[in-house]
């Protein structure tokens, strides 16, 4: 097994001399596996290692030959010309063969090594870069935000995600679909319409599934929300026994909402959108729902936990329009509550009581 050799990379050298230094180690006999791993890690930083690389592998082919000219040969002349050299390949020596040593310089940079096998070598490394580039764009991004926090994503198709508090978005795009999976939390999508390309948006075992449109999806524990605000989704499930796609389908269209849940059957419901991603305004909108929900909305947004103490109070039902971010505004309310008090326990977390339940 070919040694270890990353450690004579100097990290602190010009990107130049780096990019000069990973030329020769890549091209010494065989490289290490780790060699080729730290080398992938190391191109694919910026754009600005890729030319040095491209720079290095143009000079070194220049200084080799006449005919090769620096910096006119393109990219792309590298990878058609090491296409039609493969068979040169073969031709290249190999450090564990050589009878007489053969220093790097001499050997890459010399008249031993034919020219075409020269060409190969930087095409193969050249599409050694291409495919490494092409297994990073593979690899699902994650996007995140934490709690109180959110952040607005322009993807590479032109869709918009905006995603809410604590929630966490995994991507992978490929030639003929996309897919987002919503790991937690909420999150509005703009999608860019491509009738070639659906765009799948999966929470578990649930799948809304759109072209062109606008639509909210809200993860929790005890189900997924689907709103759709602009156009028109298809709502799957896995769990569905249906020998059928289509069956298995739901349409939703603007105005309309679904609870996906094992607890409940899916049902269209007629949804109130401003309220549905008021969120996004940082707005909470609440209408005749229970103070133990409405102090659970909060709890996403604040770290300060609110605890509504008593299964009375708990009960009681809310109807109101509150900052996500301001915590203390709702307690406020709270306190107004007639026999109802706010209290801070050290950990700065507040549970609120009426007084007789105290």
């Amino acid at each position: 097994m070919p040694p270890d050799r990353t450690h004579e990379i100097d990290p602190a050298a010009p990107v130049r001399e780096q990019a000069s230094s990973w030329w020769l180690l890549l091209n010494e006999g065989e490289p290490a596996a780790a060699d080729r791993r730290a080398f992938a890690e190391w191109v694919t930083r910026s754009p600005e290692r890729v030319a040095a690389f491209l720079q290095a592998a143009r000079l070194s082919l220049a200084l080799s030959a006449r005919t090769t000219p620096w910096p006119e040969t393109s990219v792309e002349d590298l990878i058609r010309a090491a296409r039609e050299a493969r068979h040169d390949v073969a031709q290249l020596p190999r450090a564990s063969g050589a009878s007489v040593p053969v220093s790097p310089a001499r050997r890459w940079f010399g008249s031993r090594v034919p020219l075409a096998a020269r060409i190969a070598a930087v095409g193969f490394v050249l599409l050694f870069m291409v495919g490494v580039g092409s297994y990073l764009r593979l690899k699902p991004q994650t996007f995140e935000t934490a709690v109180g926090e959110q952040r607005s994503v322009v993807l590479s198709d032109g869709s918009l995600v905006t995603l809410n508090t604590a929630s966490t978005i995994e991507l992978r795009f490929v030639k003929d679909h996309r897919v987002v999976r919503l790991l937690a939390g909420e999150a509005l999508f703009q999608v860019a319409h491509d009738t070639a390309r659906p765009f799948d948006v999966t929470t578990g075992d649930t799948t809304v599934r759109a072209v062109g449109t606008q639509f909210n999806v809200d993860r929790r524990a005890t189900g997924t929300t689907v709103t759709v605000v602009e156009g028109r989704v298809a709502v799957m499930s896995a769990n569905e026994d249906s020998s059928s796609e289509v069956q298995n389908r739901l349409p939703l269209e603007a105005g309309e909402q679904v609870i996906v849940s094992p607890q409940r059957a899916r049902q269209v419901l007629h949804a109130d959108v401003a309220t549905a991603i008021a969120w996004t305004q940082r707005k909470l909108i609440f209408e005749h729902r229970r103070l133990a929900e409405v102090a659970a909305e909060f709890n996403r947004y604040n770290r300060q936990v609110i605890d509504i103490q008593g299964d009375g109070l708990r009960d009681q039902q809310v109807t109101g329009v509150f900052q996500a971010n301001d915590a203390g505004s709702f307690l406020e309310f709270l306190a107004r509550i007639p026999g109802v008090t706010v209290v801070t326990a050290p950990d700065r977390s507040r549970y609120v009581v009426r007084q007789h339940e105290k």
